[in-house]
């Protein structure tokens, strides 16, 4: 008879975890940890023993940031409280911590332990690569030059067995492209995935915790890593982001494992893309610094838009939003009106789409006010 706990760790996402459970009968007694720590902790409290002896445990990586700091380096000890000796026990990201403890206690022959880690893939089906390129030229109007990079970029990444994240960085002005690029790679090569994270959001030393993990019951950047659906990593404005945080990315894009305070993230043949609003590499490498710089595999300017591109974006923003009026406006009218008030130069999507967003409003209340009159039947 087997007297051993069962550990099975799965690594990845939500969905590659759940997928991974087995198919529980309505009889089996499954117990989330969460749960039974409460249970435990009221018994505790009100001096009363109960003895758990769980024979399934399931415990989702969130569940760690509902117990105190002080139970993440006994975790290993708090699963065996709740569980029977021969228990069948589902862990999700383990901290380090605990994946310390479990392999330890597999090596001294205690428990059986057995690994799962979600892999993560990018489309290389070269026959349809051609297809995909040209389907993202059509939706990134006016960008040709960073198109022709990104496509070299991507024929590399999808031709090789590369282990270090690559890292790309997408420059310019704002609303030229860039974040519409990162969400056409990921439709075409990535199964439409990307981990996403704005980077202007982190304003000050309050969220070291998010980089470095200080704090085991709290999310972090390993622990987000780790529960990432795909293997394309997105960081908008990097720019927007202090420098203190920077190192935290020397170790993100230098090597194939990434750690915080809590997680050891595998981060091999990831494809990190940045963006920044920087007009030149000469101006990153004085803001950003060259300890940042230089791990930056590739830079990708985005030019302003041209007139003749200009026009296009008009035209495909009035079509594009057509449902929204035609009942009442065609799109002649709106050309007619917005196009005095476009630049020839100077303008991106976000003034674009607001531009003509005035208009529409602008027509469509004029409509209401000054309502065609109705025809004379009486002859």
């Amino acid at each position: 008879m087997n007297d051993k706990r069962n550990y099975h760790i799965i690594i990845g996402s939500k969905a590659f975890f759940d997928s991974n459970l087995p198919l529980f009968d309505e009889d089996d007694d499954v117990h989330g940890f969460l749960e039974l720590v409460k249970l435990s902790d009221a018994a505790k409290q009100n001096k009363v023993n109960i003895d758990f002896d769980t024979p399934i445990l399931i415990l989702k990586n969130d569940n760690y940031h509902g117990i105190i700091d002080a139970a993440h380096d006994r975790l290993g000890g708090l699963i065996e409280e709740l569980t029977t000796s021969d228990a069948e026990i589902y862990i999700h990201n383990p901290p380090q911590v605990l994946y310390d403890y479990l392999k330890s206690q597999r090596n001294r022959d205690i428990i059986e332990l057995d690994i799962l880690t979600q892999e993560y893939t990018i489309n290389k089906n070269s026959s349809e690569f051609a297809k995909n390129m040209q389907a993202i030229s059509e939706h990134i109007i006016g960008q040709e030059n960073a198109i022709n990079e990104i496509s070299k970029s991507l024929w590399y990444l999808t031709n090789v067995n590369r282990s270090k994240p690559y890292v790309i960085m997408l420059y310019g002005n704002s609303s030229l492209g860039k974040t519409e690029l990162v969400r056409e790679i990921a439709n075409k090569f990535f199964d439409g995935k990307f981990y996403e994270k704005h980077l202007s959001m982190f304003k000050n030393n309050n969220y070291s915790d998010y980089f470095f993990g200080d704090a085991p019951n709290r999310k972090s950047l390993g622990y987000d890593l780790l529960e990432r659906e795909s293997n394309l990593i997105f960081f908008d404005e990097l720019d927007k982001c202090p420098e203190h945080f920077y190192s935290a990315f020397y170790t993100l894009f230098d090597n194939v494992l990434f750690k915080d305070a809590n997680y050891d993230v595998d981060v091999s043949g990831t494809l990190i893309v940045l963006t920044s609003n920087y007009h030149s590499e000469e101006e990153m490498k004085k803001n950003l610094g060259l300890p940042i710089y230089y791990r930056i595999d590739k830079f990708i300017h985005f030019d302003d838009f041209s007139c003749d591109t200009i026009h296009s974006i008009v035209l495909n923003e009035i079509l594009s939003r057509k449902e929204e009026y035609q009942d009442r406006l065609s799109p002649e009218m709106i050309y007619a009106v917005v196009s005095p008030v476009i630049s020839t130069q100077g303008e991106n999507a976000r003034t674009i789409k607001y531009k003509v967003q005035q208009v529409i409003e602008e027509l469509l209340f004029e409509d209401v006010l000054n309502p065609p009159a109705e025809s004379n039947n009486n002859n």
